[in-house]
């Protein structure tokens, strides 16, 4: 990996650079590539990393980044959220040539992604079709993956993968490869209604040669010893991404009124920005975004209060569960009123509002498209067995 050349500036400044352009670049369907390399560029892919002089942003001033990061555009964040995962497995990482590698890596601007999931195989994840297979001196990746946000912009990607063999039938192995290497390929084939150029789409693998010093950990789907879960953060980061947005809506909502000149001749005023049942609707979406943004911070709190101790090696699982549990929480709220706020928005504009030259219903299709990844209705069962029968939480990752 080239070392980049860092350069001075401002959060706000290179916020501002990449929403200027973020509607136009949805409705055209173009990637955000020089938008990414830009907060590589300028250090913020590498914000939660520590290092010898300082230490990285806590999750909750990590949280607070990526909310405004998603207001600009609500695309780029999603696209870092598997880079932004692989930095957090780096902070636990003890010290060693492991751990310095990849915190090298990433803070010389490279951009990780992810091939987890697939579009066959256990739904829980505890088992892959993607396979590890043993040979002299290593091993051979082969399978297909789907849903590998991030990967079309990243110069490694994270692999999850069943290890096949004899002493390790039950073993996962999560692999970090360069996206070059050969036998992978990386295919754009998602074609959401929203997020929709985010690199999410098939990762295919066939006969990736995998070295000892590709692997980054293997793990036991089966063990019950506890282990740091990311579920927490994970889940957090989707909420993060619909109040981004949301905020987005408040601004669209605020210039929207301020532009429009004419009404009904039956309206409450005659002056559309004077219309009460207007400034009703603002505010309400206002209120919206900005108590989202406070349930996804104080929920950050709990997940940092979980990561603290497990990035030192001490893991407290009753300490994961109240992280799992306030990130549900807030999904099962912002998921709801972000999708009314989304709606709302049209109310404001009347008519014109609909027109495809604005736009505006980029905010409903994104936040419904973030909503889709684990149903809300699943967590809020979740949540009122726990409470009403005080059954477990699921054990997979999307808690």
């Amino acid at each position: 990996m080239t070392v980049v050349t860092r350069i001075s500036a401002d959060r706000a400044d290179v916020f501002a650079e990449i929403a200027a352009d973020a509607a136009a670049r949805e409705r055209a369907g173009s990637d955000p590539h020089e938008q990414v390399r830009l907060l590589a560029e300028t250090g913020f892919t590498a914000i939660t990393l520590d290092d010898d002089t300082r230490s990285g942003a806590d999750i909750v001033e990590f949280f607070e980044f990526l909310v405004e990061l998603a207001r600009a555009d609500p695309i780029v964040a999603h696209i870092l959220r598997a880079h932004y995962w692989f930095v957090e497995q780096i902070r636990r990482l003890p010290p060693g040539p492991a751990r310095r590698r990849w915190a090298a890596e990433v803070r010389a601007g490279a951009i990780f992604g992810n091939a987890t999931s697939e579009r066959t195989g256990d739904a829980g994840a505890k088992a892959f079709r993607t396979e590890l297979r043993p040979i002299d001196g290593g091993w051979l990746l082969t399978g297909a993956k789907f849903y590998s946000t991030g990967t079309a912009f990243a110069d490694w990607v994270s692999v999850a993968a069943t290890v096949r063999g004899r002493d390790s039938e039950k073993q996962i192995a999560r692999v970090v490869l360069p996206v070059d290497r050969e036998g992978i390929a990386i295919v754009d084939d998602w074609d959401g209604i929203g997020q929709h150029r985010t690199g999410t789409g098939s990762t295919n693998l066939s006969d990736v040669l995998v070295t000892p010093d590709d692997v980054l950990a293997f793990s036991d789907p089966t063990s019950t010893r506890p282990a740091a879960n990311d579920g927490p953060f994970l889940q957090l980061y989707l909420q993060a991404l619909i109040t981004g947005i949301l905020l987005s809506v408040a601004d669209d909502a605020a210039e929207l009124l301020r532009s429009r000149k004419r009404t009904f001749e039956h309206a409450p005023d005659e002056s559309p920005r004077h219309d009460a049942v207007l400034l009703q609707t603002v505010g309400e979406i206002d209120a919206a975004a900005h108590v989202s943004r406070s349930a996804v911070l104080a929920a950050a709190r709990e997940v940092e209060a979980a990561f603290a101790p497990a990035r030192r090696g001490s893991i407290d699982p009753e300490l994961f569960t109240q992280a799992s549990v306030a990130a549900a929480r807030v999904k099962v709220h912002v998921d709801r009123i972000g999708l009314r706020a989304a709606t709302d928005l049209f109310d404001i504009g009347g008519a014109s509002s609909a027109s495809r030259s604005k736009n505006l219903d980029r905010h409903w299709r994104n936040i419904r498209t973030v909503t889709l990844h684990n149903p809300t209705s699943y967590k809020a069962i979740a949540l009122g067995d726990r409470l009403v029968n005080g059954t477990p939480l699921p054990a997979n990752g999307y808690f």
